[in-house]
């Protein structure tokens, strides 16, 4: 049973890249109900931690404990129940329709005379209600390979709802993605958290909106994570500018009164 001591709990971990850079040691704990944006520049290791979150890519040391369960030691199916990722780029050649995409995320749940069937039984409310929220609804026939990049992105974010799992990690998640799908997206994510108190971890690199959105940032540089907290302690530091090499200017935005970053 997840409590709300701590959903994810990642201790000593590291990995290390053949002939590449090495990824911590990092340790952390993440209780559940929490909107995470992993920020840090370019090759800093956010897609990698996000993937031996997932299960993705094994840790050399450390452990990763999700819902009380050794991530390492889980069956696929298993973990498809306790973590849904969406990836940074796209494979577009299998040919199916964007229900059918999102039907897939529906696998972790059945048995297996259930995954023989040509189309399996699904909830069909919360199907219309997750392709809605998307703004899938009127897409739900198109052929996936016929999407533009930020459409597709949408169809695999719809996929991981519908997987309903209580970690949903998400790499760039509006990248492609127009300022209007993009903040309806945004939105979307943060409802899930807030309301039904899923826990999202992202890697994000738009510094001017993320603290918007996130509730806690980590900062990952070179391989490590040298800072977290909550958006307004971690935006209003010099680390920052020390780690893009570059000047910020913290800004309280004039609506909310949210952390905000801008170039000068």
């Amino acid at each position: 049973m997840i409590t709300d001591e701590a959903l994810v709990t990642v201790e000593n971990m590291t990995y290390t890249w053949p002939g590449g850079p090495t990824i911590g040691p990092i340790s952390i704990a993440l209780p559940p109900g929490r909107l995470v944006a992993v920020i840090g520049p370019n090759g800093a290791g956010k897609s990698t931690l996000l993937k031996l979150m997932a299960g993705f890519l094994p840790p050399a040391t450390g452990t990763i404990v999700i819902g009380g369960r050794q991530l390492p030691t889980l069956t696929a199916q298993s973990r498809a129940q306790l973590v849904a990722f969406v990836p940074q780029s796209l494979d577009t050649s299998f040919d199916l329709t964007v229900e059918e995409v999102v039907r897939l995320g529906y696998l972790n749940r059945l048995t297996w005379r259930d995954r023989l069937a040509v189309r399996p039984h699904v909830d069909a409310d919360r199907l219309d209600a997750i392709l809605h929220k998307t703004g899938l609804h009127r897409l739900r026939e198109r052929p996936f390979t016929t999407l533009s990049g930020g459409e597709a992105r949408r169809v695999l974010l719809a996929a991981a709802l519908v997987q309903d799992t209580p970690l949903l990690l998400l790499d760039e998640p509006t990248t492609h993605l127009d300022p209007g799908h993009a903040v309806t997206f945004l939105d979307l994510v943060r409802e899930m958290v807030h309301v039904e108190r899923k826990t999202v971890v992202m890697a994000y690199h738009d510094l001017a909106s993320v603290g918007l959105y996130a509730d806690v940032l980590w900062v990952m540089h070179r391989g490590q994570l040298v800072a977290h907290g909550d958006a307004q302690s971690i935006l209003s530091s010099p680390l920052l500018t020390d780690i893009y090499r570059v000047s910020l200017v913290y800004l309280a935005h004039p609506q909310n009164q949210k952390p905000v970053l801008i170039f000068p």
